[in-house]
């Protein structure tokens, strides 16, 4: 009888390894079939880049309008949810010069409010004639990410180069909306268009 036992006992030892070997297989799966959400902000390393860029480009930037140098530094976002949500957890807290940062999600709109950057994502491009139209004579820096938004009426395009992510920028729509752009920005950019 006590053999019995010992029989029985360890074949129920022998069977949970099997049960926990199968278990272990399966995780891998079952992890791969979970709901993939759309992209984690934490994870977007290309919002995480657009954020940084926009604020030490916002740094390098004289805006000739005095109204522009008084009350917040207005970002305004349009498309762009990871963009938008890097930087309020990033920069929403600092400053440009004396100016506090507020980051603004704005409406799919043409009709834009007075912010000094205005970013238009990739997804809102539909959008962009009319913007281009309602800005023209704002001191409000366009910022996009699109193939030929300089000559469109950017003043700053988010380009991929070999994978890496970098800006190129366009003195002459600089000009156009009051903008003095220091040599800095200009020497770090991978295309300048004059």
């Amino acid at each position: 009888m006590g053999s019995e036992r010992g029989a029985t006992k360890s074949m129920r030892t022998a069977q949970r390894p099997r049960g926990l070997q199968r278990v272990i297989l399966l995780l891998p799966l079952l992890l791969c079939s979970a709901v993939q959400q759309p992209r984690d902000a934490e994870k977007d390393t290309t919002a995480i880049l657009q954020a940084n860029y926009l604020y030490n480009i916002a740094k390098l930037v004289e805006w000739k309008d005095e109204g522009m140098r008084q009350g917040n530094f207005i970002i305004g976002v349009i498309g762009g949810a990871n963009l938008y949500q890097e930087l309020i957890k990033q920069y929403s807290t600092r400053t440009i010069g004396k100016q506090p940062i507020e980051v603004r999600k704005l409406p799919r709109s043409a009709d834009v409010e007075r912010c000094h950057i205005l970013f238009v994502g990739k997804s809102e491009l539909a959008l962009l004639p009319e913007i281009y139209k309602h800005m023209q004579s704002r001191p409000t820096m366009v910022v996009t990410e699109y193939a030929g938004a300089l000559e469109d009426g950017a003043v700053v395009n988010f380009v991929k180069v070999e994978s890496l992510l970098k800006y190129e920028l366009s003195m002459a729509n600089s000009r156009k909306h009051g903008l003095v752009v220091g040599l800095t920005l200009k020497n770090l950019a991978h295309r300048v268009e004059e």
